[in-house]
């Protein structure tokens, strides 16, 4: 039985030769069908979960059961610190001046750490809910542009052809071939899908970091700074990231078919 869904590229196809046959063997025949249907049951599932999240950060009364908890703290706290109020000995005239002078602003973060939670908690409240609604509402368009992208990729057999784009990469420019440089090669199409990958994520980033983010007063960073940053990332993940990879797959090859 041959399925429509087969990858419109491969190796096969970029060589020149006709596409392979499916086999009798349900891997092979629905392959491509199996792995499209479990990404799509896996984004449903989260965007499911998504859409209940963000139907609470719709609330915009205080619950009432955080409100009743957070106030029984609120008394305890109030209570033991009058307690101890009064036990303590009061200090003379001129040690209170000297600790005010000395330690006062240990003082005022004092009275900041004493200070009833419910009246932070409910002025915070409504900030909290805004920013989660925004985070939420990014992160289901955020992540059906993934799956679109995932299985455009996967139909179009944008992998097969990235990786004979990196053989004749190393061919043409180091004289590399398939079966003797399959490590380098194979470093060359993670370069590349990196590349890719960060050029594709790019747009999501800076408008969650420069947008939302920013919209809440959570982000200090520039443009620059975050150049930066992404070019640094890159650059540790070729240093790091490179030799590990190389190593485990000089490790592959060494146990061939016996790994």
């Amino acid at each position: 039985m041959d399925l429509p869904l087969t990858p419109r590229y491969s190796q096969l196809t970029g060589k020149g030769s006709p596409p392979a046959a499916s086999g009798d063997d349900l891997f092979s025949t629905y392959a491509v069908v199996a792995t499209i249907l479990f990404t799509l049951v896996v984004f449903l599932f989260e965007s499911y979960l998504s859409l209940r999240q963000k139907s609470s950060y719709h609330k915009t009364e205080f619950p009432n059961e955080l409100e009743m908890t957070v106030g029984k703290i609120d008394g305890e706290r109030a209570k033991e610190l009058k307690d101890k109020k009064a036990e303590d000995e009061e200090p003379t005239t001129a040690e209170g001046e000297s600790k005010e002078g000395e330690d006062g602003e240990d003082a005022k973060a004092k009275v900041d750490r004493n200070a009833p939670l419910l009246p932070q908690l409910q002025s915070k409240f409504e900030a909290a809910q805004s920013y989660g609604l925004d985070k939420v509402k990014f992160s289901l368009f955020s992540s059906s542009y993934s799956v679109v992208e995932g299985v455009t990729f996967l139909l179009l057999g944008f992998m097969p052809w990235i990786w004979d784009v990196s053989c004749n990469f190393g061919s043409s420019n180091f004289g590399w071939t398939e079966s003797e440089n399959e490590i380098k090669i194979s470093l060359v199409f993670l370069m590349f899908t990196t590349i890719i990958g960060t050029v594709t994520s790019l747009p999501f980033e800076l408008y969650s970091t420069f947008q939302i983010e920013k919209k809440h007063g959570f982000n200090k960073q520039t443009i620059g700074l975050f150049v930066t940053d992404k070019i640094k990332g890159l650059i540790l993940t070729a240093v790091f990231g490179g030799p590990f990879t190389a190593l485990l797959l000089k490790i592959i090859k060494m146990g061939g078919d016996n790994f």
